[in-house]
């Protein structure tokens, strides 16, 4: 039985012996026992995304190349060279560079799938943020009530979330695939929510090269050496075969090629243990947070949830937050590059291009459809210029704000929040150590 599991109610690291945690809180036995289940299959080989058979059996290829097919220092005829060399070239061909290949494939297809493990680590971040400062605190409660630490993990899981969508060429639809567990469906709408503030997007303007992308890199610059290595050699032997008068001189050429398979099962064989290790990691991220959100938070979100007053300050908001939509709607348009006609520029007023140009900014995002029904919605017309949606932000944004301000002052005396308050800050530190143990 492992020895180290985690603290159910704030993620730290305990012994499985220990009577009580850091934090003061007391195990039972069936909690212990089921967080050191779930970190032992996290653990365990069963969990692995490559298969070990792979790596066996192209190091066992390329140690049968090196033993046993080097060419005799001394040959009666030529024709046995010729022989010799062939069977190097034909075992090379159909056996050893199909395996580096296959290994190759492998280990892509792990690194994608950890990648959408990432995606559910960081999403969960975003979504337990999203729910402690908009709905539990107030989305303009941040320094009021101290709240900087939560707003740096919701900062932390946007950016991490839209740099590994970067990195690995994902899109919303991939978000959807993956199983968010028992934070909810909500988690969706938090994403979508990060994709729409324009994160993703400014991450394609990178300066500099984060560890994530070289990891990334590495990858791909394994499966590129891998497959320059099939190509190369296979081009290669084409030649010599043609020229195969010396048998020597062709032999040594290829030998030259060889040396980089050394190289590249060598960096096969790194990125596979470092891919591994990264799964085991978010693995163990996702069932601290899981059991950590289930512990504390599920609790507060269901007490929530079934408060009526809360359920009026929800319904309440509904306009504002159509509102908001709105507004990061019209600013990503904004920040859209499309084409401009230089004889409507001419020929049509201020108005008539500002409201061409909005359309088809917005149906170049995909996002005109529900920028019409928000309209509808909220029974408003288009703005007609941007001095006036620039009014329209600024006097919602205030509205809102002053909205939050009033509703916040009945909030806060629920026995709902005032019970739970110091439970919900506490939740920094099983943020904190799933940021900890992500970084380090």
């Amino acid at each position: 039985m492992a020895n180290i599991i985690f603290c159910s109610n704030c993620g730290n690291q305990m012994h499985y012996n220990d009577v009580k945690c850091e934090c003061g809180y007391s195990m039972s036995l069936l909690e212990k026992t089921e967080i050191n289940k779930k970190l032992s299959t996290v653990n365990s080989n069963s969990n692995l995304l490559v298969a070990d058979h792979l790596k066996e059996e192209t190091t066992s290829s390329h140690q049968d190349l090196l033993q046993n097919y080097s060419l005799d220092s001394l040959y009666i005829s030529s024709t046995s060279a010729k022989e010799d060399y062939e069977l190097k070239v034909n075992f090379l061909r159909s056996n050893l560079l199909p395996k580096i290949n296959n290994w190759t494939v492998a280990i892509q297809e792990a690194s994608e799938k950890v990648a959408k493990d990432k995606v559910e680590v960081y999403g969960r971040v975003i979504a337990i943020t999203d729910f402690i400062l908009k709905e539990f605190f107030g989305p303009f409660t941040i320094k009021e009530n101290g709240l900087e630490k939560f707003e740096e993990f919701r900062d932390f899981g946007r950016y991490k979330l839209s740099e590994t969508m970067f990195d690995f060429d994902l899109d919303f639809s991939d978000i959807k695939t993956v199983n968010f567990g028992t934070i909810g469906n909500n988690i969706i709408g938090s994403v979508a929510n990060t994709l729409e503030v324009g994160s993703f997007k400014e991450l394609s303007k990178k300066s500099e090269w984060s560890k994530s992308d070289f990891n990334t890199f590495k990858t791909e610059v394994g499966v590129a050496i891998a497959g320059e290595l099939i190509s190369g050699v296979g081009k290669m032997i084409g030649q010599t075969q043609e020229a195969i008068k010396n048998v020597r001189v062709a032999d040594k050429e290829l030998n030259k090629n060889l040396e980089n398979v050394s190289n590249v099962i060598n960096s096969l064989s790194i990125e596979e243990n470092e891919i591994e290790k990264q799964k085991r990691l978010y693995d163990k991220c996702d069932v601290i947070l899981d059991t950590c959100f289930n512990k504390v938070l599920k609790p507060i979100v269901d007490e929530l949830n079934n408060d009526s007053t809360y359920l009026e300050y929800r319904k309440a908001r509904q306009p504002f937050d159509y509102e908001q939509e709105m507004i990061k709607i019209d600013n990503e348009a904004l920040n859209t590059k499309i084409k401009v006609s230089f004889w409507s520029c001419l020929l049509y007023n201020k108005k008539l291009n500002y409201l061409s140009s909005s359309k088809k900014r917005m149906k170049k995002m995909g996002k005109l459809d529900r920028y019409k029904e928000l309209m509808n919605l909220l029974n408003i017309n288009t703005h007609k210029s941007l001095v006036d949606f620039r009014k329209f932000e600024n006097q919602k944004n205030s509205e809102f704000k002053e909205f939050e301000k009033i509703n916040r002052r009945v909030l806060k005396t629920l026995p709902s929040y005032t019970k739970n308050k110091m439970e919900v800050r506490k939740f920094a530190s099983v943020l904190n150590r799933v940021k900890l143990n992500i970084i380090n």
